[in-house]
């Protein structure tokens, strides 16, 4: 379970009121870094989520050479190349498994369904759903996508509960985070 994790969480608390001179700094310099890490190879994702009742559902946005790159050095078996679309999707799909977790009221860890994913010209893309039985109060998510092939990742992760943002980056240090409603 992701509970069992060593590292340090992250806690965030959506609905939480944030300074909006804080907010506007914190957004200009996200501006800046993306800015930066576009002029110097810095790795970077973009994701944004929907927590509801019973369903943590959302997008994820990866540079398409970077995560083409993190799966075929993970896959030990065959050249990514060589493997037919069917052959590839399922390894995507343990990739993303083994990579992005999400754990519910700190007991349950919910299955990745990977409903829909496409690419453009520079990026890959792929919209996802966890599902509980159980009501959400408390969600706890492991984003370590591309974090094996590219030290430098990051991972920002919005999340949007009951009207209220809030957002985290992700980073080899920090790849744990828990967002309570």
């Amino acid at each position: 379970m992701i509970g069992d994790l060593k590292s340090e969480t992250n806690k965030i608390v959506l609905g939480q009121r944030r300074n909006p001179s804080v907010m506007f700094l914190g957004a200009a310099c996200l501006f800046l870094l993306v800015g930066w890490a576009y002029a110097h190879g810095l790795h970077l994702s973009i994701g944004k989520v929907d927590l509801e009742a019973t369903t943590f559902s959302g997008k994820l946005v990866f540079n398409r050479d970077d995560f083409i790159e993190a799966l075929d050095s993970w896959n030990n078996e065959i050249p990514i190349h060589e493997l037919t679309p069917e052959d590839l999707e399922k390894l995507t799909l343990r990739y993303m498994k083994r990579h992005f977790k999400v754990e519910a009221n700190g007991t349950t860890d919910l299955k990745l369904e990977i409903t829909e994913a496409g690419q453009g010209k520079e990026t890959l893309w792929m919209k996802f759903n966890f599902a509980s039985t159980d009501s959400l109060r408390k969600i706890k998510v492991e984003h370590r996508v591309l974090f094996g092939s590219f030290p430098d990742q990051g991972n920002v992760l919005e999340v949007k509960a009951s009207g209220a943002k809030q957002s985290h980056l992700f980073k080899i240090d920090s790849p744990v985070a828990e967002f309570e409603l």
